[in-house]
C-alpha cells in the first residue's frame, strides 16, 4: 500500500497545471500538501515504523526523514512538469504532514505495544 501511495503522489504531481479542487482560500495548497503527506506518514508507520526502532523518538525522526525525502523528490520532480514549480514551502508542508501522520501513530500505537515488548 505504501509503494502504491507514493506512486499516486508522483502520478498526481505529473499532471501539468494542476490545481487543488474545491473552494479557494488562502493557504489551500499548503493544507492539501499537509493532508496528502499526513496519509503518507501513517502509511510509513504501518509499512516500516514498527521495525524502525524500539525508541519512539528515533522511529518518529526516521519516518519524518523518509517522508520529507519523498516530498523533496516530489518537489524536484515537479520542476520538470509544465505549469508546475518547485516550492520550498510545499516541501515544508509535506514534512509537517508526515510528522502529523506518523506522530499520531508513533506516539499512540507504539505506546500501546511497548509493555508487551518488554515482558
Amino acid at each position: 500500500m505504501l509503494v502504491l501511495y507514493v506512486a499516486l503522489i508522483f502520478f498526481v504531481s505529473s499532471r501539468p497545471y494542476l490545481h487543488s479542487p474545491g473552494p479557494s482560500f488562502k493557504l489551500k495548497d499548503k493544507v492539501a500538501h499537509v493532508a496528502e503527506y499526513s496519509v503518507l506518514g501513517m502509511l510509513l508507520f504501518w509499512g516500516i515504523g514498527f521495525t524502525a526502532s524500539r525508541s519512539k523518538g528515533v522511529t518518529f525522526l526516521f519516518l519524518v526523514a523518509v517522508g520529507a525525502a519523498v516530498g523533496g523528490l516530489d518537489e524536484i520532480f515537479q520542476s520538470a512538469i509544465p505549469g508546475r514549480r518547485t516550492d520550498v514551502y510545499d516541501w515544508v508542508a509535506d514534512a509537517v504532514g508526515v510528522a502529523l501522520g506518523a506522530g499520531l501513530f508513533v506516539f499512540t500505537a507504539r505506546r500501546a505495544r511497548l509493555p508487551e515488548e518488554h515482558t
